[in-house]
């Protein structure tokens, strides 16, 4: 049946079907992530431009390529041109920024079509790999390398596929990418080439790795819990024009007051608080002062998101204060996001990003810290350092055995992007196996589980306040051991299959011409 839906309405030739072709991969692939999270449109969400690339030479093929990446672009990343507009008012500018950056996005689909295109014309194991291989590895150079943007990787999509996402705790987030493009290329040559094996080959994937997520979902589940820890976790939807304005200083403590009652009488172990949601500094205001020390009376620890200025620098921090009002320590941004928290180039670029940039002056934290206190040692996050698996992993090895997130996302409330952010702890959960606290102005807060469920999730633009049981425990991942080692395979399995593809290219080019003599 399905052989012969492909003969009727693919195989034939039909004006613009490529073009439509392109255009639903985009599609497929766009709407597999969250809001939307039909998840499982990204198993075959490249069967369609696949079949672009096997009919077309080089030149179109590039073309269908950017088609798909805009699409996804314009679905997967909708909020970027309300986020800008919201932020600087400038439609003009927001636009011509929104441009660039969806463009920029295209670009990685159009690099592995070209590798595609290349070696179109095999479709052995060996090519199925390098596909797979090449689209993981540009996917991380996005996440590192280009402006550090890894929103909406391939792998992410999964998030509520739990039993798929176990296999995070060997190669990460990358190697959850790798095997959905691999899959797709399967599906691709079974329904193009009959090629049942290839079926048969993804059939089986897809059951090996359902059969590890179930039986590691079975042994997480029986790891000995060390400590349990009463968190509590206040999400005050304090928008963001009144954050950080000195009149609004009295208003956004009065909010912040209001959501913590909840917590009177309870007494926590630890109480989280928001990225930078203090509106002055703790150390330079009165009124900030005396509202952390009510706050304190609350729980053992409260950590709470504050700039923090010293030696004439500014950090992005997370104060932890104990019951009795003192700062004991603080955790500083190691990891800041770029023409956000700061600027290279300043001096010459500052002009044309000025209207985009918050707090540009920021200083990176070069010092890696856990946090021990009575029952846990804590790992922390601030906001955008989720993107990156390798700093949770860090503060894994260092002795964490809970993380949290801080996070404000207030800059773009209302849009999807807070639930594109949230789902990354999702990983870095499964990835560490710790319980994973996020705690967001405005966005997004929850508890998830070693596991990957997430036990409690807060809505968007919500003023809400919880507390949850979390446990610790001290387990080590061969994530953790091996960090993004996979990826590193990746990129040296191109290596030497584009070596071995050129030498035997040339070997038959010589022996070639020596029969043509």
């Amino acid at each position: 049946m399905i052989k012969n839906i492909i003969n009727k309405f693919i195989i034939k030739e039909y004006k613009f079907k490529y073009l439509i072709f392109s255009i639903l991969s985009g599609i497929l692939f766009g709407l597999s992530f969250q809001t939307f999270n039909f998840f499982v449109l990204a198993w075959f969400a490249f069967i369609p431009l696949l079949f672009c690339i096997q009919k077309n030479n080089l030149k179109y093929s590039i073309l269908y390529g950017f088609i798909t990446g805009i699409t996804y672009s314009l679905i997967a990343f909708n909020w970027m041109f309300l986020f800008l507009l919201k932020n600087t008012n400038s439609f003009i500018d927001s636009f011509i920024v929104s441009i660039i950056v969806w463009t920029g996005l295209t670009l990685f689909f159009m690099a592995w079509v070209i590798i595609l295109s290349l070696t179109k014309e095999k479709n052995n194991l060996l090519f199925i790999i390098l596909a797979a291989s090449v689209w993981t590895v540009l996917e991380y150079i996005r996440n590192y390398y280009f402006g550090s943007f890894p929103i909406n990787l391939l792998g992410y999509s999964q998030s509520s596929f739990i039993q798929i996402i176990q296999f995070a705790d060997i190669f990460g987030v990358y190697g959850i990418s790798f095997i959905i493009i691999l899959i797709n290329l399967l599906l691709f040559y079974w329904l193009f080439r009959g090629k049942k094996r290839h079926l048969l080959s993804a059939i089986f994937i897809v059951c090996l790795l359902l059969l590890y997520g179930f039986t590691r979902i079975n042994q997480i589940s029986k790891i000995n819990d060390e400590n349990e820890i009463k968190i509590g976790v206040v999400q005050p939807n304090i928008e963001q024009k009144y954050k950080s304005k000195k009149q609004y200083t009295r208003k956004s403590l009065r909010e912040l007051e209001r959501t913590g009652i909840f917590f009177e009488g309870k007494f926590l172990d630890i109480l989280l608080y928001p990225e930078t949601i203090l509106p002055q500094y703790l150390n330079k205001n009165e009124d900030v002062r005396s509202f952390v020390n009510r706050t304190t009376q609350l729980a053992k620890y409260v950590l709470i998101g504050n700039l923090d200025e010293e030696n004439y620098k500014i950090y992005n921090s997370i104060f932890i204060v104990s019951k009795n009002g003192e700062i004991i320590d603080k955790y500083k941004k190691r990891h800041l996001i770029l023409f956000g928290e700061y600027i290279p180039f300043q001096g010459f670029l500052e002009r044309l990003f000025s209207k985009f940039i918050s707090d540009n002056n920021l200083t990176q934290e070069i010092e890696l810290k856990v946090f021990e206190l009575d029952k846990c040692t804590l790992g922390i996050n601030i906001c955008s350092e989720n993107y990156y698996p390798y700093l949770s992993r860090e503060l894994v090895l260092k002795g964490a055995n809970l993380l949290t997130t801080h996070s404000n996302d207030a800059w773009c409330d209302g849009l999807s992007y807070p639930y594109q952010h949230f789902i990354m702890n999702v990983f870095r959960a499964v990835e560490n196996r710790k319980y994973l606290v996020v705690a967001a102005n405005t966005g997004i807060s929850g508890v998830i589980t070693p596991i990957g469920t997430v036990i409690k999730q807060t809505a968007n633009q919500e003023q809400i306040a919880f507390e949850e049981k979390v446990y610790t425990n001290s387990y080590i991942t061969i994530y953790d051991k091996i960090g993004d080692l996979f990826v590193y395979g990746c990129m040296l399995y191109i290596g030497v299959f584009l070596l071995f593809a050129f030498f035997l290219e040339k070997k038959q080019h010589n022996k070639k011409n020596r029969n043509s003599r």
